[in-house]
């Protein structure tokens, strides 16, 4: 059976930042991944043929300079000479099939009227609706903030914990603001995914997670099998519920009460000849069968926009999905070229949430047994970064 100092099950963000600490800091790694592909929600899909060259993120599609961790990473493996800034261009919204700005569907009397509570309200133990809901005005709240909400985390926002939805983060004044990277977010984990000195294996199925003595044990579907004297867990929930069962039924117990959300994500790509609709960073739909669409008109292609329509699951097929699109878009369906598709599980926590993180811990205090992923503070990139730090500093310190 072949030993490694660490193994992390799944290769997104989350397990890729961990195990690039654990090889820096000279641990023998192994990170297993079901998916034939790494990256998790960092996907930059980069299409083939005429818009060979073009890519598109289906998933995350922004880093800021708040973001110290993933800077972090970037200055360490040499990818900061890929940044390239983001125009500036803003979210519109989708009224009766017409697109239109957001400030011309607020209602500005309700927002003064409602406003000054954002400096006597606490965020704590309050839900999205709860809390900006009397900020903005209960009008302005379910016509254009709902809806925006929803955008930003590709489900139902109302329910999710208000001090969850933005983390505030010290700026590194060095770098822009917003930015993406040459050939896409996917670089990043790409690079991290070829660090030197780390194993992995994609396409594989862990079935079972096991003890024996000080060690824990890694079974795979295909027969093999690994140990390990340090595990860590960068699945979703419910996937990380089931692996958990054995090795520790508390970490079971506390990660199958995360529900998660499943997103339909079809990306596009339309010549720039087709299309009549204003440039725009994206596209927020209230009440209509997708949450959003994100545009890549952020990073100008001479010839191509592209889209990523993340859609609500099991709404419609298909053919229906891209009969919606064309229809936002305002072209044929047969314009529509590079489709692709991808499937999402998000965390969708309520208030309350910080409960069971807490529970989780606990779980696995004390021991050589690791968890991350977008579930703890928040689900941005860099909370799963700063979750994987900590993991780090709790596995260095019993080094």
């Amino acid at each position: 059976m072949i030993k490694y100092d660490l193994i992390v099950v799944g290769a997104g963000i989350s397990g890729l930042s961990l195990a690039s600490y654990a090889t820096s800091a000279g641990l023998t790694t192994l990170v297993l991944e079901k998916s034939n592909r790494t990256g998790g929600c960092f996907h930059s899909h980069r299409f083939q043929g005429e818009a060979e060259g073009f890519w598109l993120e289906l998933g995350a599609h922004t880093c800021y300079n708040s973001y110290g961790g993933l800077i972090g990473l970037m200055e360490q493996y040499g990818l900061m000479g890929s940044i390239l800034p983001r125009e500036k261009l803003s979210f519109m919204m989708l009224v009766g099939n017409q697109i239109k700005s957001i400030t011309s569907q607020l209602s500005f009397p309700e927002l003064i009227t409602s406003a000054w509570r954002i400096f006597s309200l606490k965020k704590e133990g309050e839900s999205v609706a709860s809390y900006y809901g009397r900020i903005v005005g209960n009008k302005n709240f379910q016509r254009v903030f709902a809806p925006a909400f929803n955008a930003v985390i590709s489900q139902r926002a109302n329910d999710f914990p208000a001090d969850m939805l933005f983390n505030k983060r010290p700026r590194r004044k060095d770098v822009i603001k917003s930015y993406t990277l040459k050939g896409g977010l996917s670089s990043v984990t790409d690079t991290l995914s070829a660090i030197p000195g780390l194993t992995l294996a994609t396409g594989v199925t862990v079935t079972r997670l096991a003890k024996s003595g000080e060690q824990y044990v890694v079974e795979l579907s295909d027969g093999r099998s690994f140990e390990t004297a340090r595990l860590a867990i960068a699945v979703p929930p419910p996937e990380g519920s089931k692996l958990a069962g054995e090795i520790s039924p508390p970490l079971a117990q506390a990660l199958g009460k995360i529900g998660v959300e499943t997103i339909e994500t079809v990306g596009v790509a339309v010549k720039k000849s087709r299309l009549s609709v204003p440039l725009l960073a994206g596209i927020i739909a209230p009440q209509d069968d997708f949450y959003s669409a994100v545009s890549r008109d952020t990073l100008s292609h001479p010839e191509y926009r592209g889209f990523a329509f993340h859609f609500k699951s099991g709404r419609l097929p298909l053919e229906g999905k891209l009969k919606r699109i064309a229809e936002v878009l305002g072209v044929k369906a047969g314009e529509l070229e590079q489709v692709v598709e991808r499937e999402s599980r998000l965390p969708s926590p309520v208030v309350g949430h910080g409960a069971i993180t807490a529970d989780i811990d606990r779980a696995i205090a004390g021991s050589k047994l690791f968890v991350t992923g977008n579930y703890f503070a928040g689900m941005a990139i860099e909370d799963c970064i700063v979750r994987s730090k900590k993991e780090f500093a709790r596995l260095s310190a019993k080094m």
